[in-house]
């Protein structure tokens, strides 16, 4: 059974969708390329990237939302590579990815700290991380996200994982959000674009 199948597994696209606001930024700092969206969701920030010129692919392990992506790509005459993924036991790749982008996707501590170890792996040289994240103070303002603790994000771990990476931008703080349904309010995130080093950079 498949809790994210199930949410999607309906007419109404329960994030909206427009694309996060975070996103609409942070993709003023890239140059055209391979864009990767994990936990992509119902689609809506890699449908607006791909209407931006970028190549995008969408992984999410939910079938339903990857069909709603390529419905919302037909609508807004965009293609968007979908492909089901499961980031428990994804195979990662190296360096194939310009971009990562990786919007309110929360895991359990294992499957994300696998997650962050593959999305450096699979970035090419100057390829940039770009995340927004619910923060464990989340809990407090009941706006979106998990109510687990366990799966809210401690700030300093993510900056920690990306040692090394040229950091671009890094928040913690309040947000307001209004994405869909679930997604509406003021809320506590941290926002990242972090820079592969290397000979692109």
């Amino acid at each position: 059974m498949n809790p994210w199948h199930e949410r999607f597994d309906t007419e109404e696209y329960v994030y909206g969708k427009e694309p996060n606001q975070f996103v609409m930024e942070a993709a003023k700092h890239l140059t055209k390329g391979k864009v990767l969206c994990i936990a992509e969701g119902e689609g809506r920030n890699a449908v607006y990237l791909a209407s931006l010129g970028f190549d995008v692919t969408a992984w999410d392990y939910a079938k339903a939302g990857l069909e709603k992506t390529a419905k919302l790509a037909a609508e807004k005459g965009v293609a968007v590579k979908t492909e089901l993924r499961d980031l428990a036991d994804v195979e990662w790749g190296d360096e194939q990815w310009d971009a990562v982008v990786h919007i309110f996707g929360h895991f359990p501590h294992q499957v994300m700290k696998r997650t962050l170890e593959g999305i450096q792996q699979s970035l090419r040289p100057g390829g940039y991380y770009i995340s927004e994240l619910y923060t464990k103070d989340q809990l407090r303002y009941g706006t979106g996200g998990p109510r687990d603790e366990a799966l809210l994000v401690d700030p300093v771990r993510v900056l920690q994982s990306f040692d090394g990476y040229f950091i671009e931008h890094f928040y913690i703080g309040e947000v307001y959000r209004e994405e869909g349904q679930l997604h509406t309010g003021k809320a506590h995130v941290v926002q990242c674009i972090f820079q592969k080093g290397g000979t692109d950079a």
